[in-house]
Formats: C-alpha cells, structure tokens, sequence
C-alpha cells in the first residue's frame, strides 16, 4: 500500500485547513486595504468598497417633513386613537409631536423617525424611499 493511501484522510484535512487559511488571509487583506483608503480619506477608494453603510437624510430635510401634535390630528380620522408609532410600538399620545413621512404618508412619532431617517432613507413600514 502507498504512501499516499494510507495518509489519504491526512491529506485531505491539510490541503482543506490551508485553503481555509488562505481565505481568511485573502479576506483580512481586503478588509485592511478598504479601512486604511477609508482612514487616508481616499473617498472614490472607500465608495467602490462592496460594503457601504446605509445612507440615512440629513437633520435639515428630515425636519421639513411635516409634523403636528396628536390632539390636532386625532379627530380628522375615525379610529385614528388606535394608532401607534411602529417604530417604538408605543401608542400615540395626546400632546406628542407626529411627523408625517411623504410619499406614503404615515405616521409615527417624530423623535422615532428622526433617529430612523438619519440611518435610513426609507418608511419603516412600507420601504418606500423618502425623498425630501
């Protein structure tokens, strides 16, 4: 019996852990390549990264949404008390500040989606993008 025959497992379980060894290197260096073009300030390096972070609105186009307290708005709709901001999942209060998100006009409290819209450019509820 050969060499190779009797070590067959062995062989197999080396060349695996080296390939596995030199994807984590491949992968360590790109990672490394793409946070120091990030750090140098090397913009047109850090946006062609793959992994980008989300893109949320600025303070200014967020707060021109329109916003309004919920003792105003409450009467306009029927069943409108039973509305509940799904960004926190807490019921809508009286004296609380609303603010409107358009296109899709819903809803929520206006501290919720502030923190919302500044990492998100999106609804909570219906994904569509909010454009200022």
């Amino acid at each position: 019996m050969s060499y190779f025959k009797r070590n067959e497992g062995t062989i197999v379980f080396a060349f695996a852990s080296i390939g596995f060894i030199a994807f984590y290197i491949i992968n360590y260096y790109i990672r490394r390549c793409r946070n120091r073009a990030a750090a140098a300030g090397d913009i047109e390096e850090a946006r062609m990264s793959p992994r980008r972070p989300p893109r949320g609105l600025d303070a200014e186009a967020i707060k021109s949404f329109p916003s309004f307290v919920y003792t105003e708005a409450r009467g306009i709709e029927p069943g409108i008390g039973e509305l509940e901001c799904v960004v926190c999942l807490n019921e809508f209060k009286d004296d609380e500040t609303l603010r409107l998100v358009p296109p899709c006009v819903h809803v929520f409290h206006a501290d919720c989606v502030d923190i919302w819209l500044s990492h998100s450019s999106t609804c909570p509820i219906c994904r569509a993008k909010v454009v200022p």
